[in-house]
């Protein structure tokens, strides 16, 4: 797996300076935090007057099991949390709401969710992929989680998704065309990376076979 750009990020100030003042980010980034019980810091690859990539860090105060449980069930060790479900896209609906203030074109070009012992770092593969489908994908990491944890023998320190087979590169290369909606995955339920303590380099996890497969594999930057 391709080593991730460690490039320092730029962080997008909600208030400040006219000119880095953008509205509506304060009330995004409280919405995100109330519906994902989580703190959220968001940095920016591209700070154009007219577009802005956005790299989300949400982070979490309990490990990927009770966050996935969370997120995924509305439940905690079992015990309902009584959680009021958002009807719709979340994420997508709370990005509108904060191009419509502050008259950006936004994006989330990677959304990282930070838990106490596991981050998962979700790339875009198409215009919105991550605010359409983060709903689905949480769900299919609480689902998946006996499967890419060995049994719950071994979990990953970091997860990414998703992940192209080496052999297929050259083949999907519409994938890395961010901007593109002609592509070929219509969404995260494929091919994942996994990092373990235990082992040097990267496994993948094939999510549809839920089985853990060995190979050369290329992250989406």
């Amino acid at each position: 797996m391709s080593s991730k750009n460690n490039k320092p990020r730029k962080k997008i100030l909600a208030f400040g300076s006219e000119e880095n003042k953008i509205l509506g980010l304060d009330a995004f980034m409280l919405k995100i935090e109330k519906y994902f019980f989580c703190n959220v810091s968001i940095v920016s690859e591209d700070t154009s007057v007219t577009k802005n990539d956005l790299v989300l860090d949400i982070n979490f105060n309990f490990n990927i099991k009770q966050g996935l449980s969370i997120l995924a069930e509305g439940k905690l060790e079992g015990h309902d949390l009584m959680l009021k479900n958002e009807d719709g896209h979340f994420f997508f609906t709370a990005l509108e709401k904060l191009r419509n203030a502050s008259r950006n074109t936004f994006d989330i070009k990677e959304l990282n969710l930070i838990f106490e012992d596991c981050t998962i770092i979700i790339y875009r593969i198409f215009e919105n992929s991550i605010p359409l489908e983060i709903d689905k994908l949480i769900l299919e990491l609480h689902k998946n989680y006996i499967y890419y944890t060995k049994g719950l023998s071994q979990l990953p320190y970091e997860i990414h998704i998703p992940v192209l087979e080496k052999s297929n590169f050259l083949n999907k290369k519409t994938l890395l065309n961010c901007n593109t909606k002609e592509i070929d995955q219509k969404n995260y339920n494929g091919f994942w990376g996994l990092y373990f303590d235990s082992i040097v380099d990267s496994e993948i996890y094939d999510s549809q076979s839920k089985e853990i497969i060995y190979g050369k594999l290329t992250m989406l930057e």
